[in-house]
């Protein structure tokens, strides 16, 4: 016994002793930034080190590793991924949720690196399975690792998108929004962002009533992640018996908003997407009342020849309801008086359209202080 006892002693300062080599290599390599670390020798430590079966040592390993993701070759990562993707799965013992969220945390690091390759490497590696899997059965901190994990090989990796799907991922997404009640709806809405890029995701979300949660990922997370929701929603509008829905689910001040305070690529997308669903006669009149006008005319007058041409198709659907007459012409009295030649011929097409839709307003026109401002110019 005292000599069993000697020898696990023995073994346990051998792997600490690997360890403080592992640890003093990646703080080293920290200061220098990656510069003389031979790296190769750095996953071979690694290898070892996660061969041993002592969790603490694996976790302590795969954190610094994750840590040290962003300054390692990318043929480096790409051998270390079966490794973490075994540690996640643990086939061969009992799971233990320490290293699966150190294994899950590190490949989430590991998919924002190589513009897209890694990720995709990640997810042909089988380990969106295990993440779907392990989700249905986890809470807490590991759950929520689990999630940025799978929101992360999803939104940099393309092709994942279709391998969650495929693989009963949309549902357990929709279910999760539906019962959650902390801060991971947020990386939820995310994922569903990256998702609905798909034609299958959309279909399942208008199929399953899950529509109010693409509406939601489009005020919810980062930028990118709204605006790929604001995208979803436009591709979702082109089915007519979607339209109704997406108004229902608050798509319309959503996506004002969008156009409202993104930068010109959002608004560009949002704007479309509102146009889409103003393709539908019974959107027209709740689109107009809710104030959209003054946003698009302000696209009208950009720079940008996609906004205007946005902007311009969607004021030309506008002016066909007379509620909207008014609104309409007092915003282009501006542009039809102003320097932009461009904003001015596709403002002088939408009056004569009003015009054409509404012969009876004609003499409103001419008494009004906005045609008057536009004869006197």
């Amino acid at each position: 016994m005292q000599i069993s006892a000697i020898e696990d002693h023995l073994v346990e300062a051998y792997w600490k002793s690997y360890n403080q080599i592992l640890y003093h290599l990646m703080e080293n390599t920290e200061q220098r930034q990656a510069e003389n670390i031979n790296w190769d020798e750095a996953f071979h430590l690694y290898a070892n080190v996660i061969a041993h079966e002592n969790d603490a040592l694996q976790v302590k390993a795969t954190i610094k590793l994750a840590r040290m993701s962003n300054r390692a070759p990318e043929n480096i990562l790409s051998i270390t991924v079966p490794i973490l993707v075994e540690l996640l799965e643990s086939p061969s013992r009992n799971p233990s949720p320490p290293v699966q969220e150190a294994s899950a945390y590190c490949l989430k690091c590991i998919a924002c690196i190589g513009e897209g390759k890694l990720a995709i490497l990640i997810g042909q590696s089988g380990v969106i399975p295990i993440l779907l899997r392990l989700l249905l059965n986890s809470d807490g901190s590991f759950r929520k690792g689990l999630l940025k994990c799978l929101r992360n090989v999803v939104t940099f990796g393309e092709p994942n998108r279709l391998i969650v799907a495929s693989n009963g991922g949309t549902e357990i997404v929709l279910n999760m929004l539906d019962s959650c009640s902390d801060d991971s709806m947020l990386i939820l809405s995310e994922i569903l962002s990256a998702l609905a890029l798909k034609r299958e995701v959309r279909k399942l979300i208008l199929s399953s009533g899950g529509v109010w949660f693409l509406v939601e990922s489009a005020r919810l997370g980062s930028l990118i992640s709204r605006s790929r929701a604001a995208q979803a929603i436009g591709l979702l509008g082109l089915i007519k018996r979607a339209r109704r829905e997406l108004v229902n689910a608050g798509a319309i001040p959503v996506l004002m908003e969008l156009i409202n305070d993104g930068d010109m690529s959002m608004k560009l997308v949002a704007a479309n997407a509102l146009g889409v669903i103003l393709t539908d006669a019974d959107n027209i009149w709740p689109i107009a009342e809710s104030g959209v006008v003054p946003l698009y005319t302000e696209l009208l007058e950009g720079s940008d020849p996609i906004g205007r041409e946005i902007a311009g198709d969607v004021l030309y659907t506008l002016a066909t309801v007379e509620e909207n007459a008014f609104p309409i012409v007092k915003h282009l009295a501006g542009i039809l008086t102003g320097d932009n030649d461009e904003a001015k011929s596709l403002a002088g097409d939408i009056l004569r359209h009003l015009l054409d839709c509404h012969k009876h307003f004609l003499p409103f026109l001419f008494r009004s202080p906005f045609w008057q401002a536009i004869v006197i110019r």
